[in-house]
């Protein structure tokens, strides 16, 4: 019986210790953190839109596998938020390159676009066109 005792000693140990690191973890770590910075950071939406190199715009489907967008100043890259890949929603304030992933005979010269509430459109989002090229 006395290794019996041990076992469920030990248990009860461990138990402890392990409820006790939680207990020590703050839970609200980003509430605590909102309340002491007062800053709220923008955040901006982006539609790509594409045109051919006379610059009329694109119309019907194209080969291209989507679009990107990299954060300049991170590194952070983003996928579109919206079902046809255009739309990217809820990026942070800064520089960006937007960008296409090319097809097999097509792709999408990038652009390098600084965000803005001056560039804001009427339907609540910045325009950002990439020139269309196909060989």
């Amino acid at each position: 019986m006395e290794p019996m005792r041990k076992t469920l000693i030990f248990t009860c140990l461990a138990v402890f210790f392990l409820a006790r690191s939680f207990a020590s973890t703050p839970v609200f770590k980003a509430h605590t953190n909102a309340t002491t910075k007062h800053k709220v950071a923008a955040t901006y939406d982006v539609r790509i839109t594409l045109v051919h190199t006379d610059g009329s715009p694109v119309t019907g489907g194209t080969g291209l596998h989507g679009f990107w967008a990299r954060n300049e100043a991170t590194g952070t890259y983003y996928d579109p938020t919206d079902r046809e890949g255009y739309e990217f929603e809820g990026l942070p304030a800064g520089t960006y390159t937007f960008g296409a992933y090319p097809g097999n005979w097509d792709g999408a010269v990038s652009k390098t676009v600084t965000l803005s509430s001056g560039d804001v459109g009427p339907d609540g989002f910045i325009t950002v066109t990439l020139v269309y090229w196909v060989e």
